[in-house]
């Protein structure tokens, strides 16, 4: 049964004359007669395998920067933008992960990148977005397609140096409303993911508790993890597959060094305080993600108090000693530390080998 069916003839294209939707299927038809269904595995690993000149976006780019120009968009600028969509989703989302870095060119991901950062800078400036936040469905697919190319880490280093997680940060941050509309709530929340799967991608080689917090950094210095919390806090339901990349995300932030959690989210930090804003007005419908907040609150808290005899920093006038084996506890002496040992040495020993 044929649900829909798309069909496109453009000169553009150095190689493929039309793509069409039949039937749920992602078929791209070209004018050689090729046929490739990138909605599945075997039809995405082809069409990278078979093209020797990948050229799908880059090849759209005249009408591309026509439509940058325009303030009112017609439906074939529209049809542009959900090719663009497409083609960004499909891809990555179901071709082996080793032929997408093989095979997808670096100025072929910088493209399409460049289009989603212009497009989030306008919709940064519109009224709708920012008293309402109401955006426009097409707009709601290219972001969207970012998921999809964001689980690759070469895509993720492209999107740091070309500042995306900045334009998504404004973006996030030009929306003034208290909270989002309630036909749109769900669309706001999309930066949560966005931004934890990039965030997963960019550590995918390395899994240190020193890679994870310099991950934390990048996004905290583009702006981005600020958003991120803020949208939480905002929000008043979520997504399945948004509290599924939060948990292992608060998970592993709870397990970083009490001093690099104070530094990050401490009251008067931006990240700090909306910590602090999203558990006074509480999570009572998302009691996972609640206790994970908890959790790395109190191990905040918890910093510049020595683990033997209760006694603060402010209190001693000096700075603490830090377990150097859980990176977690910390005493006011030598002393303390050695009293406190054998209460602590199993959980030490414990987080040092997780470590």
């Amino acid at each position: 049964k044929i649900q829909s069916v798309h069909t496109r003839t453009d000169e553009a294209y150095s190689s493929m004359v039309t793509w069409t939707m039949i039937g749920g299927n992602s078929i791209l038809k070209f004018s050689d007669g090729r046929r490739f269904d990138i909605g599945t595995k075997e039809g995405a690993n082809a069409l990278l395998r078979g093209l020797t000149k990948f050229d799908l976006f880059s090849s759209k780019m005249k009408a591309i920067s026509k439509i940058q120009k325009k303030k009112r968009l017609n439906a074939c600028d529209i049809s542009t933008i959900d090719e663009f969509s497409f083609l960004g989703q499909q891809l990555p989302r179901h071709c082996d992960e080793i032929l997408f870095r093989e095979k997808m060119p670096h100025s072929e991901i910088q493209c399409w990148l460049a289009f989603v950062i212009e497009r989030l800078h306008k919709m940064s400036s519109e009224p709708k977005w920012i008293h309402q936040g109401h955006w426009e469905v097409y707009d709601q697919r290219l972001l969207g397609s970012t998921l999809a190319m964001l689980r690759h880490p070469v895509p993720v280093d492209f999107a740091f140096e070309g500042k995306f997680f900045q334009a998504l940060a404004d973006f996030a941050k030009a929306y003034k409303g208290r909270g989002c509309s309630r036909n749109h709530e769900p669309d706001f929340k999309m930066i949560v993911p966005i931004v934890l799967v990039a965030f997963a991608s960019s550590k995918k080689y390395s899994d240190t508790i020193s890679s994870f917090e310099l991950a934390v950094e990048r996004l905290e210095a583009s702006g981005v993890l600020e958003q991120v919390f803020r949208c939480i806090a905002i929000s008043r339901s979520f997504e399945p597959y948004a509290v599924d990349v939060m948990s292992p995300f608060l998970d592993e932030l709870g397990t970083c060094s009490g001093e690099f959690l104070g530094k990050k989210f401490n009251k008067g930090q931006p990240c700090g305080d909306m910590l602090y804003a999203i558990l006074d007005q509480g999570l009572t419908n998302f009691p996972e993600i609640s206790i994970r907040l908890e959790n790395i609150k109190d191990r905040v808290e918890q910093m510049g108090v020595c683990n033997n005899c209760g006694k603060s920093e402010e209190e001693l006038q000096k700075l603490f000693l830090m377990c150097s084996g859980c990176r977690s506890n910390v005493y006011c002496s030598e002393v303390c530390q050695l009293a406190d040992w054998k209460a602590h040495k199993k959980e030490c020993r414990r987080a040092t080998s997780n470590n």
